[in-house]
């Protein structure tokens, strides 16, 4: 890009919401609290563009190459896990955006549930993630589906607004048990 002090050169514009100011690729962004791990999320590729629209400054954040959320409970295991082709983070106005998108699998380890839809928002203020598009969730109890959610950020109540064709597993087998094979460390060797 050239720049000129005179009016009769020909100038470059700029499209920024098109253009990055940023470029990450491989990304690894850790929240902690205290000395405890609550959060960590991982994504080959990080675009940022900021822009003015309509008066507002907006920063956008773009990551187009897989997004993954880990969340921690207190206990420092691995309690929830977010997977999805794609995700974006748009601040405007002190307001905070997110939607991850593409193929979101939401797993809970601890309780054994998957949920798995097409989109997903994050509401970070209010700790809670939802959705209007299908909704397939699954656990040990069964299976259920229908149209939106709303749940805690950890995925630990989730409820589909709109339920249709779900079941549940009425009988009960007290030899079999869903084990956390994620946080399982094992028996502890007996010690001679």
């Amino acid at each position: 890009m050239l720049c000129s002090c005179e009016a009769d050169k020909p100038r470059a514009d700029i499209d920024w919401e098109l253009t990055p100011v940023q470029s990450v690729r491989g990304m690894r962004a850790m929240e902690y609290n205290k000395a405890d791990l609550n959060m960590q999320m991982v994504t080959r590729a990080m675009d940022t563009y900021k822009y003015v629209k309509d008066s507002v400054n907006i920063t956008r954040e773009v990551y187009s190459d897989g997004f993954e959320v880990y969340i921690y409970n207190e206990d420092g295991l691995l309690e929830s896990q977010l997977i999805a082709e794609g995700a974006e983070h748009i601040t405007a106005r002190q307001k905070e955006d997110w939607k991850a998108f593409g193929n979101v699998n939401i797993l809970n380890h601890i309780k054994g549930e998957r949920i798995i839809t097409d989109t997903v928002y994050w509401d970070k203020k209010q700790e809670q993630i939802y959705t209007d598009c299908y909704v397939v969730m699954t656990s040990p109890k069964g299976k259920l589906q229908g149209y939106g959610l709303t749940s805690d950020q950890r995925a630990n109540r989730s409820t589909i607004l709109r339920p249709f064709d779900s079941y549940g597993l009425v009988v009960s087998d007290s030899t079999k048990f869903y084990l956390d094979t994620v946080n399982f460390v094992g028996p502890m060797p007996l010690i001679k």
